[in-house]
């Protein structure tokens, strides 16, 4: 049983570093938190980079779609620059560079992006041995589906976002999608959670995650009605909230 919720590390350290970089899961793993999520997208020559975005613009100096770019090309573009310059030099990550450096030292979620990359998603999993310390995460119901189909065991989250929280009817449309993929979790934003949804949830043995929490009085609020995990881009202020 836990006595307080999981403390998840969105993107890494994001709010101090640059996103979905090795530095920002290095200083992440500093901290005492429960896990780090990533976000994974494919590139035009087939290879699994660490972005959140379509495109590479809003992070790198460069621009242009990551289906549309071959590994080279994205290897060679700079991810810290625009958040400071102190953090030049920083590049986008693969996915097997984000498992080398986490193997297992906390939870790792994974957030697909795009269905139909699971199955390659899978096979780097089973190479890095990381099936079990591993939960995919997933605004799309099917590609949740698919990967619970290769691999039976493995944890997976379905994320809904603020239009679930729109009325009780809609919530609760989306919990019942949750229960059709064999979603162990879901994790939604934390304008749609309140604790008559939170206890509907635990009542059906589901466990609750909200995001993006970066504030002190969001997290209060969200322990107080029973959250079981939130994602913060300052999980350092998160963890002094609960400790105090």
């Amino acid at each position: 049983m836990r006595t307080r919720p999981m403390i998840i590390a969105h993107r890494g350290f994001s709010g101090h570093f640059p996103e979905n970089t090795l530095l920002a899961f290095h200083e992440a793993l500093k901290l005492p938190i429960d896990a780090i999520e990533l976000d994974v997208r494919k590139t035009l020559d087939g290879v699994l980079v660490v972005i959140h975005d379509e495109t590479v613009d809003r992070i790198t100096q460069g621009s242009g779609h990551v289906s549309e770019l071959t590994w080279d090309t994205i290897k060679g573009l700079d991810a810290g620059i625009r958040k400071g310059k102190e953090f030049t030099g920083e590049h986008i990550p693969t996915l097997d560079e984000a498992l080398e450096l986490i193997n297992g030292k906390t939870k790792l979620l994974i957030e697909i992006k795009e269905p139909g990359t699971e199955t390659q998603i899978v096979e780097i999993l089973r190479r890095h041995d990381a099936l079990e310390w591993v939960n995919l995460v997933s605004f799309h119901a099917d590609a949740l589906v698919s990967a619970k189909t290769m691999v039976p065991q493995i944890s997976c989250t379905l994320i809904g976002g603020e239009p679930v929280g729109l009325s009780d009817e809609v919530f609760s449309d989306f919990v019942h999608t949750a229960f059709s993929c064999n979603a162990n979790s879901i994790t939604v934003h934390y304008s749609a959670l309140n604790a008559e949804r939170i206890r509907y949830c635990h009542e059906r043995y589901l466990f609750v995650g909200a995001w993006t929490v970066d504030k002190e009085y969001l997290m209060k609020e969200l322990f107080s009605i029973g959250i079981d995990a939130v994602a913060s881009n300052f999980p350092n202020i998160i963890l002094a909230a609960l400790a105090a």
